[in-house]
């Protein structure tokens, strides 16, 4: 708690230069390192001059030192990263108390420049060797985010990037967010990474979001321990989905930051024109990702339908939309198709976790 101490000592003494005097004597009354409390200082007096130049209450930046002292810690699943994933982990890792990286079963290459990041930007890293699904992956970070006593986490994919203040923007809107007991998950304002158009996030009639995408979702890790880990038979696609469903299920809020931009990448869309008109996008999703979505939307189905029955029935509206628009604009569009019917085959019968082609 050695930021909100620190905080709190600045918020009593004048602004005047002569407080730096002041700093033997709270390095005597704590027990962190020298090093570590003249961070929180030079953090500290940054925050009190911000807070006077934009008139903000001292005590709501004593309140978000309080959020931050007990550490945030960012979660990044990587597989197959391009090397510009490298920058991304550098400029989260300045925002954030803690970075674990959980890599899912990329080339050596790729492990190599991991390898040489975690040192150089100061991370962890956690190879699984073999690609074991976003769940699973996600899970590891947080539990090693558990184990190293932070007390929140964020969650990023490997292409999504963090703009200028974006931590302090999130962090500030947790804290003051009108229905905080009830907030689950908040979310920041994502905008196209390579577009610059703004992504639509659907509002929920009780209030907030429907669901969180996992990039950007900042929460509780006590919220884990609570209601459950992200749900690994899920492997890719929707878990993101189920676990905003389930906290939802329990009465918790999504709710965006619209102050916080987070750049995401959403696919890799094509648009298909019609003597130079614009007819409509198309996400290029690979056919194994096709396969995941149809099983996954017939297992969230199955358990939430009596609950949110409407948004069960836009998965589907949304499905059969996303299949017209492979068939008519997109290549090896059979192959997704027949991938596509297996998801639904092994929906149906509940069969879960890894696709594997060569089974039975």
């Amino acid at each position: 708690m050695f930021a909100s101490e620190t905080l709190k000592t600045l918020s009593k003494v004048s602004k005047s230069p002569d407080t730096i005097f002041f700093f033997p004597a709270l390095n005597k009354r704590t027990s962190c390192s020298t090093k570590r409390l003249r961070r929180a200082w030079c953090r500290g007096i940054d925050l009190m001059q911000k807070a006077d130049e934009s008139g903000t209450d001292r005590q709501e930046i004593v309140e978000i030192a309080d959020m931050v002292s007990n550490g945030v810690c960012a979660v990044i699943v990587t597989f197959h990263p391009d090397p510009d994933v490298l920058e991304n982990l550098s400029k989260v890792r300045q925002q954030v108390q803690g970075l674990v990286v959980v890599d899912n079963g990329s080339p050596q290459g790729a492990i190599h420049r991991l390898r040489s990041a975690s040192h150089q930007v100061g991370f962890e890293l956690i190879e699984n060797g073999e690609n074991l699904g976003i769940g699973a992956a996600l899970n590891t970070g947080i539990r090693w985010a558990e184990a190293n006593a932070f007390e929140w986490v964020i969650l990023f994919d490997q292409d999504s990037a963090v703009t200028e203040g974006f931590m302090d923007a999130m962090l500030h809107a947790f804290e003051n967010i009108s229905k905080r007991d009830r907030l689950g998950i908040l979310v920041p304002r994502y905008v196209d990474k390579r577009s610059g158009i703004p992504l639509p996030q659907d509002a929920a009639k009780s209030g907030g979001l429907e669901t969180a995408m996992t990039s950007g979702s900042l929460m509780r890790v006590s919220s884990f321990r609570e209601h459950g880990l992200f749900e690994e038979e899920l492997f890719i696609d929707s878990v993101d989905s189920e676990y905003s469903l389930r906290l939802r299920s329990s009465g918790h809020l999504i709710e965006e930051c619209r102050d916080a931009v987070l750049l995401h990448s959403p696919g890799h869309p094509t648009v298909l024109r019609l003597w130079g008109v614009r007819l409509f996008q198309t996400a290029n999703y690979s056919a194994v990702r096709r396969y995941y979505q149809d099983r996954n939307r017939i297992w969230l189905t199955r358990k939430y339908w009596k609950i949110f029955p409407k948004f069960c029935l836009r998965l589907y509206r949304d499905s059969f939309k996303e299949h017209a628009k492979t068939i008519l604009g997109e290549d090896q569009k059979w192959n997704k198709c027949y991938c596509a019917g297996l998801g639904i085959l092994d929906g149906l019968r509940g069969h879960m976790g890894k696709f594997d082609r060569n089974r039975d």
